[in-house]
């Protein structure tokens, strides 16, 4: 990677966080302004800002390096700033803190200042420069940057010093009484007791600290404290010693994170801001990058494994309270554990089917309409990546009385990215297509509709960083749209700019689906980059006006809009705009691995009739299907129950289903590509193989007629081997 925009020696990051930030693909990003960003002095603004706090949070280590959180309590202008370079806080921290023990000179110390009320909040990391005469102590500053204020929750503190007063002194004269008795007001243990938890499972905040000291020759080394907010109960007592968090998306400096990378240890503070408790929890740390719990905690993009070492409660610590105002906005898009667990129990029946209230129904252009799902149960959706489909089955209406209705499935696009609430289905009326005119003539709002858990093999790489290229054709925009709203939702929460080309071709304005919206993005995101071609363009389709080009997208074309590089390539649309617009990226110079694409009608894989080698070719010519090298050679026999039909398969029959066509018989089918499982079938006897694999679940005894091929067992005679299909 090129690293070229920073300098090792000066940049304010250390080697985890680094690493963290390549892995993620922000390096780059953050380094256009954390250098400016990151000082080693306070800002006037800042001094300000600590003078008129009543607390702040501090991260500490112990002896056994061991980091702790804290919170230092006092009225308002007993923090500091004498100069640029120094933090003075005048009080003594806490009965019963940690942070007490962990203040000998030149200890590292981070801190953070939070404003609960406005959640504006800035932090600092130093070095313990001395102790004042209040029992407090003063700090050289190393690091001093603001944050976001995302996940704040806004609480007003409460300035009436009777009260205060009163109640500190009622904590200070119980605090003698226990001591006389030699009771300690602290309760320390090994486990998370039902105190604890009970404090855990209603939080909304905490406050976590890790270190980095590999040595002192590095003037990175130190600790952090970082504030984490989320709905009541995010952090999730998983057992005694355990205890899981999400962590949302932030400012990509990863300090936390980095620390943990080369020290996983972190030390959190958990208030209950109702009782005055606190609760000092430190030890291990692991952070968990994948997995089902990361994929279905709305708006996570990690999870935190802390593995409990030490716990230290201390009751009524707190000698001022704080009036809870609201939650945080940004807390609209995240999940909870519960929500999580449904989710993932919900996956995990992946097959089963289950009813959906068609909400509500929306004309996007003369041929295509989108119908929003939500579960009649109430209960979580089924997560899914931007780009994958929802296998859905409907009841169809027979011509005659005495006939009963069939059931019929069909596979489509969700064309929205994930938010919880609903999917998406946008569907083209296609004259001949049963399923299709059904939607658009007879659904409507207030109607169930059965589906499956969405799948699919199409969808956004979300660990690619490289500029997105989405290419699509007619109905083919419905899964770019899921992409880039995926894309964006991310750039909207903390920018990265990431290039996003969003080029569509249709014939021309009145059959243009989510034109207007896409167009509206562009203006909004200077990232989004849309480019609309007509191919038949009508009296009102003026160029200028939504419309950057007549005629078809081709080589000529991309040539000339896009600054061809190592981008990500998304290909979607009828066949033949698929086979020529593979041809021409071929032609570019695109490699292959960086195109992936999806066709509407039969599954086929593009190929280029001339090995995609140099030379520009443009929209004309052919892409063949791949070859069946790779199927079984020996003839097999087939036999279609429902009309005692036996035919003979050989390799250039291709797949059971098209075979099952060939000879009259139209069994359902939707992807053709072993994705959706609308072409399920009892396998009454006989062999049959995958050669190109599939992703839809089946049992034992069901094949996939559209990905499934006969085979012949070894040491089977042609009587023995015979396939027989409930068909």
């Amino acid at each position: 990677m090129d690293t070229s925009f920073f300098d090792p020696k000066a940049t304010p990051f250390h080697k985890g966080e680094l690493a963290i930030q390549r892995r993620l693909g922000v390096l780059e990003n953050v380094h256009h302004y954390a250098p400016k960003f990151v000082r080693n002095f306070l800002p006037d603004q800042h001094r300000e800002f600590y003078g008129q706090l009543p607390q702040i949070v501090v991260g500490s280590l112990d002896e056994q390096g061991r980091p702790w959180a804290s919170m230092v309590i006092g009225q308002a202008g007993f923090i500091s700033s004498p100069d640029r370079e120094t933090l003075v806080i005048n009080n003594a921290p806490l009965s019963g803190d940690p942070l007490s023990e962990n203040l000998e000179v030149g200890s590292p110390l981070g801190f953070l200042g939070i404003e609960f009320q406005t959640r504006r909040r800035n932090r600092l990391a130093g070095k313990v420069r001395g102790r004042t005469d209040q029992k407090g102590f003063s700090v050289k500053v190393d690091q001093s940057f603001g944050n976001c204020p995302q996940y704040i929750q806004a609480r007003t503190p409460v300035y009436d010093q009777s009260p205060n007063q009163k109640k500190l002194s009622q904590k200070k004269t119980s605090e003698k009484i226990l001591q006389t008795l030699g009771i300690s007001p602290e309760k320390r243990s090994e486990v998370l007791d039902k105190t604890a938890k009970g404090i855990i499972g209603k939080a909304d905040t905490f406050f976590i600290a890790s270190a980095y000291f590999p040595d002192n020759s590095d003037h990175r080394f130190g600790v952090d404290v970082s504030h984490r907010g989320g709905k009541p109960g995010f952090l999730k007592v998983v057992d005694d010693k355990t205890l899981l968090f999400p962590d949302f998306p932030g400012n990509n400096h990863f300090n936390t994170f980095g620390n943990i990378e080369l020290y996983p240890k972190a030390g959190l503070l958990v208030p209950d801001f109702e009782t005055g408790d606190l609760l000092y929890i430190t030890g291990l740390a692991e952070v968990i990058w994948d997995g089902p719990e990361v994929q279905v905690f709305a708006d996570a993009q990690r999870i935190v494994q802390i593995k409990v070492e030490e716990v230290r409660l201390v009751e009524q610590s707190l000698p001022m309270s704080w009036n809870f105002e609201s939650y945080s906005p940004s807390l609209d898009l995240t999940g909870t554990w519960e929500e999580a667990e449904e989710a993932l129990s919900t996956s995990k029946d992946r097959n089963a089917w289950r009813r959906y209230v068609v909400a509500k129904i929306e004309q996007e252009s003369e041929s295509i309409s989108s119908f929003y799902l939500v579960p009649e149960d109430k209960r979580t959706l089924a997560r899914y990546e931007p780009g994958q489909h929802l296998p859905i089955r409907v009841s169809m209406p027979r011509a005659s009385s005495k006939e009963e209705d069939k059931e019929v499935r069909r596979t489509y696009t969700i064309s929205n990215a994930f938010n919880g609430r609903y999917y998406r289905l946008s569907i083209k009326r296609e004259e001949a297509g049963l399923v299709s005119r059904h939607f658009h003539d007879r659904i409507k709002p207030g109607d169930i509709i059965e589906a499956q858990a969405p799948r699919g093999d199409f969808y956004l790489d979300k660990e690619s960083t490289r500029p997105v290229v989405f290419l699509s054709g007619g109905v083919g925009v419905t899964p770019m749209m899921a992409m880039a709203e995926a894309l964006l939702e991310q750039e909207k929460k903390f920018p990265r700019g990431r290039k996003i080309y969003f080029l569509h071709g249709t014939k021309n304005g009145n059959g243009h689906a989510f034109g207007k919206y896409t167009n509206a993005l562009s203006t909004w995101f200077d990232c989004f980059e849309v480019y609309n071609v007509y191919s038949q363009p009508g009296s009102v389709d003026v160029l200028g006006s939504g419309l950057q080009a007549k005629g078809r997208i081709g080589s000529s074309f991309l040539r000339e809009h896009l600054p061809l590089d190592d981008y990500d390539f998304y290909l979607c649309g009828p066949e033949g705009f698929m086979q020529s617009l593979y041809k021409a990226l071929g032609g570019l110079g695109v490699r292959e691995e960086r195109i992936r694409y999806e066709t509407f009608g039969p599954s086929m894989v593009l190929k280029s009739s001339q090995g995609l080698k140099t030379g520009i070719a443009e929209d004309s010519g052919s892409l063949e299907m791949a070859d069946h090298g790779d199927l079984p050679q020996e003839p097999v026999m087939v036999r279609f129950m429902s009309t005692d039909q036996a035919v003979e398969w050989r390799p250039e029959k291709g797949s059971l289903l098209q075979l099952a066509e060939e000879n009259g018989i139209f069994p359902d089918f939707s992807c053709r590509s072993g994705n959706c499982g609308a072409c399920v079938t009892k396998l009454k006897a006989g062999s049959i193989c995958y050669p190109k694999g599939y992703s839809a679940g089946i049992t034992d005894d069901e094949i996939l007629l559209c990905s499934a091929v006969p085979q012949k067992p070894a040491g089977y005679s042609d009587d023995e081997s015979e396939v027989v299909l409930d068909l």
